[in-house]
């Protein structure tokens, strides 16, 4: 009989424990990363090409729109990761929207927001977790 695997049956130095490991130096990492660019980073910053990241990223969200429903329609396994996918990416566009806005801007973008971006992020999540099959427990 063979040792029990630990860490979700992955072998030691498996891409499976490696990848885990690496995810875990990132949650590590990140945190001072996000301190030191609160502290370098200037408040306010012109950025090029601003028009062309909002339309690629508003057409991006379209597209995993569409993959989603695709995916749901064919009831595919990739369902799950694309209502996962817009569902955060939904988040990051109220994120941005808000956070970069000003004045009158500001309070469309929460309106935004509120009653339309988040809203479908939480839908795009339920649509991913529910289409998962439910079946029958494995014992052990």
């Amino acid at each position: 009989m063979r040792p029990p695997r630990r860490l979700g049956g992955a072998a030691p130095w498996s891409p499976l424990r490696i990848g885990v490991f690496v995810l875990a130096g990132v949650a590590l990492l990140l945190p001072a990363w996000a301190l030191y660019l609160a502290v370098a980073l200037p408040r306010e910053h012109v950025a090029p090409n601003w028009d062309v990241v909002w339309v690629g990223f508003d057409l991006a969200l379209a597209a995993l729109a569409a993959a989603a429903v695709l995916a749901f329609r064919r009831r595919s396994p990739w369902t799950p990761v694309f209502g996962g996918a817009l569902a955060a990416a939904l988040v990051c566009d109220a994120w941005f929207d808000v956070l970069t806005s000003d004045g009158s801007d500001r309070r469309v973008a929460v309106a935004l927001a509120v009653f339309a971006e988040l809203p479908v992020a939480v839908l795009a999540a339920v649509v991913g977790v529910r289409s998962v099959p439910v079946g029958p427990k494995r014992p052990g």
